[in-house]
C-alpha cells in the first residue's frame, strides 16, 4: 500500500485533493477530523488539556472545542502546547489506520493533514504532495466556507510553516490557483505517477 500525505495551508485545497483521491478508491485519514473525534470521545486526552490551559478552554466545566480553538489559534506557544498533547495521539490513530488498511489490501492511503512536516508524520509515508495556493486565492477560499472570519483565518496562516519552507520539505508540489478542472488534471496527472 503506498502512504501518500497530502498538506497544504488553509485554502489550498488539500482537501479537496484527498476527495478526489477518494473518489477513484483511496482510503483517506483526515487528520483534523479524526483529531477532533478522538479529543471528544477521549476524557483522559481532555483533562490533559485543561490541565495545560486552565478554564480558558472550558464551558460548564466541562472542555470546549470552540474555546480550545480560539486559545490554541491565538499564539505560536499556545499551539504548540496543544500539538505537544495531541499529535501523539493523532499518531498512533494514524499508524493503527495504516495497519487496518493494509490487512485490507488497500493499494492508496492518504494522509489529509495541514501540519505533516511539523508534526513529523513525514516519516510513516511513502511521498509528500504539497498543495500549493496564491494568498489572496486561500483567503477567498477560506471565507466561502463561512466557519471563520477574516481575521481568524489570517492569524492561522501567520500560525502555518511558511509555504517556502513546505515547498522545500514536499516530495512533489502542485500549484492550485486556477479552475477545479484544471486541478482535478494535475492530480490525475500526478496519480498516475505514483508506483501502485
Amino acid at each position: 500500500m503506498f502512504k501518500l500525505g497530502i498538506t497544504g495551508g488553509i485554502g489550498s485545497g488539500k482537501t479537496t485533493a484527498a476527495k478526489y483521491f477518494e473518489d477513484i478508491g483511496a482510503k483517506i485519514f483526515n487528520a483534523d477530523k479524526e483529531a477532533k473525534k478522538h479529543l471528544k470521545n477521549t476524557s483522559s486526552l481532555q483533562h490533559k488539556i485543561i490541565n495545560a490551559f486552565g478554564e480558558a478552554v472550558t464551558e460548564n466545566n466541562k472542555l470546549s472545542i470552540k474555546k480550545l480553538a480560539e486559545v490554541a489559534f491565538s499564539s505560536k506557544i499556545e499551539q504548540e502546547i496543544l500539538n505537544g498533547l495531541m499529535w501523539p495521539e493523532v499518531f498512533i490513530l494514524i499508524e493503527n489506520k495504516i495497519k487496518e488498511y493494509e490487512a485490507q489490501k488497500n493499494k492508496l492511503f492518504i494522509l489529509d493533514a495541514a501540519m505533516i512536516f511539523e508534526g513529523n508524520f513525514e516519516h510513516i509515508l511513502d511521498s509528500t504532495l504539497l498543495i500549493s495556493s496564491k494568498k489572496e486565492i486561500r483567503i477567498k477560499r477560506a471565507l466561502k466556507r463561512r466557519n471563520l472570519h477574516l481575521e481568524q483565518i489570517q492569524n492561522r496562516m501567520s500560525l502555518q510553516m511558511i509555504e517556502a519552507d513546505k515547498k522545500k520539505c514536499a516530495d512533489y508540489i502542485i500549484e492550485n490557483n486556477g479552475i477545479l478542472e484544471d486541478f482535478h488534471e494535475s492530480l490525475k496527472k500526478y496519480h498516475k505517477s505514483l508506483p501502485i
